[in-house]
């Protein structure tokens, strides 16, 4: 399926980056080049190696907001300043102290003072403001030659939050095709501000977008590890999954199959709406055997035309449910979700019908729905059978419910200061609404599965609506 990238923030930025290093590296056009990395700060956009430079757009270069690493303005070393730039300029916020005010330049251990400074509603008035410049940078995207567009954004950050949010109301005034985003929770030990921008993040965002693919920070970091240590990796998953569901069928090959991907059933799953997640496992088919039997076969004049022999039906079935309940993007209730997509990819004629349907059979029942689609990926000169699963509009997500309650508190904390007096009243709004929200339960009190419905949003209360 041909997919437009636009990564936003630094987050957003490497991640389509190394987005465009892997569909090269595995022969799978997905975005054609149109890719776009929108900052309000400079480094992370001259780090990329797969972007050219006319794909970037530096934003807020008036707005008196946004600090250059190039202005007068001091700046001093950072806590974390044993990891490189690169991962400093990811982790951009105000401050993970309470009671600050939305716009402080205070620095904490993971706050990077320059672009936006962490600050969503900076980040949606510098859009605000260039949407000149923005409608220009989308021109060189050919809307004509990609089923859907994609936004990319770290949603604890004032970039991507911020300019998030204005570029998805851009993209769904002027655009025909499907609009999706990819966005990134903070993980539990980040700051609170952070988990408050995200929690406005994706009040704003979801109820926009076709559907919202997450990825949680804190479900993929190690306990002993340091979240920035965890980025390359986690950014690693993520491109390897998207590559998964949205690069299925677009790898050229002559081999031709009647259950092949078709991108029509990739829209279909998305078009529920809501949040996403996706699931992923991949054995190893045993290189000897495969081509000991397959030389009995052709000896025998019963060869596939490929060469291949298909992988046994019961080992289908185990490599669908490990990756159905394997760790997904995002954790969830996977009976919640509405729609299911399956996609096989491994060698031609490896996977046999009775495997094939065995494994929708066995999502149709774990997952508790018959909204189950299904196709396979052909894949010549590998050794590898994968099974991705993608779950559209799951609402039981507890991890949710905790970045709600935890933004929750932290703008109640901030609101009995009188460094919040100056507040914007759709910083107000936002937060009451958050706070509706995430007081909801479910009759026996069980707050770690508390479900969320993002239908009740009142979009009035959209981060994009910041005073200017």
């Amino acid at each position: 399926m041909k997919v437009a990238l636009l990564g936003v923030g630094g987050c957003g930025t490497r991640l389509v980056d190394q987005f465009v290093r892997a569909e090269r590296r595995t022969g799978r056009p997905v975005t054609d080049g149109n890719v776009l990395a929108f900052h309000t700060e400079s480094q992370p956009l001259s780090q990329t190696t797969a972007l050219s430079t006319d794909q970037h757009v530096l934003l807020g270069d008036t707005h008196p907001a946004v600090l250059r690493r190039d202005s007068n303005s001091p700046a001093t070393d950072s806590p974390n300043s044993s990891h490189d730039s690169q991962l400093q300029s990811e982790t951009s916020t105000t401050t993970s102290q309470q009671g600050t005010s939305s716009n402080s330049r205070t620095r904490g251990y993971d706050i990077n003072e320059y672009g936006v400074g962490g600050d969503p509603d900076v980040g949606a008035q510098v859009a605000k403001a260039d949407r000149p410049e923005i409608r220009r940078a989308l021109d060189k995207i050919d809307e004509t030659e990609v089923a859907a567009t994609m936004v990319v954004a770290g949603l604890g950050g004032g970039t991507g939050a911020g300019v998030g949010s204005v570029l998805l109301d851009e993209l769904t005034d002027i655009y025909e095709t499907a609009v999706y985003t990819l966005g990134v929770l903070p993980a539990d030990t980040e700051s609170d501000q952070r988990a408050l921008t995200a929690a406005r993040g994706l009040r704003t965002l979801v109820p926009q977008a076709e559907s919202t693919f997450l990825v949680d920070n804190n479900t993929w970091c190690h306990e002993t590890d340091a979240v920035a240590d965890c980025y390359q990796s986690i950014n690693s998953m993520t491109v390897d999954r998207l590559l998964s569901v949205f690069g299925a069928g677009e790898a050229n090959t002559t081999f031709e199959s009647e259950l092949r991907i078709d991108p029509a059933d990739i829209s279909r799953t998305l078009a529920v709406g809501g949040v996403t997640t996706v699931g992923r496992a991949t054995i190893e088919i045993n290189s000897e055997t495969h081509g000991l039997l397959a030389r009995i076969l052709r000896l025998l004049g019963r060869s596939s035309p490929s060469g291949s022999t298909p992988v046994d039906a019961a080992k289908i079935k185990t490599l669908i449910s490990r990756a159905v309940q394997s760790k997904l993007t995002l954790p969830c209730d996977i009976t919640s979700a509405d729609r299911v997509l399956l996609i096989l990819s491994g060698p031609p004629d490896t996977i046999s019908r009775k495997g094939f349907e065995t494994g929708r059979y066995l999502l149709e029942d774990e997952t508790e729905t018959v909204e189950v689609l299904a196709g396979d990926e052909p894949i010549q000169n590998t050794t590898e059978l994968t099974a991705t699963v993608v779950l559209a509009n799951v609402t039981s997500v507890p991890q949710i419910d905790q970045l709600q309650r935890r933004a929750v508190v932290t703008q109640d904390s901030a609101a009995t200061t009188p460094a919040t007096t100056s507040s914007s009243p759709e910083q107000t709004e936002t937060a009451d609404s958050v706070r509706t929200q995430s007081g909801k339960s479910q009759p026996d009190g069980d707050s770690h599965s508390v479900e969320f419905d993002f239908d009740e949003v009142d979009t009035a209360s959209e981060t994009t609506e910041s005073t200017e």
